[in-house]
């Protein structure tokens, strides 16, 4: 299992309910590429963390990295949502350990 993990910060001029919407808009879509088997979202519990949101997407295994990157979905989500509005961010990818 790998996870696909995202902290970041949305632009200045962006509300949180402007966030919630981009990441529903998440869910909805990014479950639907193949291997993607989890989609979750948090936010940190202190009010001055340095990255105030999460964004885990799980994919099935490692194969998986490079179908979602390339992916019509993800592409289009990723250009049109999701960076225009979390200017501020970090990716890594995980392998989950037991």
């Amino acid at each position: 299992m790998i996870r696909h993990l995202i902290v970041f910060n949305i632009r200045e001029d962006a509300t949180n309910e402007e966030c919630l919407a981009v990441i529903a808009r998440g869910r909805e879509q990014l479950l639907q590429i193949p291997g993607v088997t989890r989609f979750s979202f948090g936010t940190a519990v202190k009010d001055d963390a340095r990255y105030r949101y999460n964004l885990a997407v799980d994919f099935q295994d490692e194969s998986v990295i490079e179908l979602y990157k390339h992916h019509p979905i993800h592409v289009a989500y990723a250009d049109d949502y999701f960076r225009p509005l979390a200017t501020d961010r970090i990716t890594i990818d995980y392998r989950l350990e037991d």
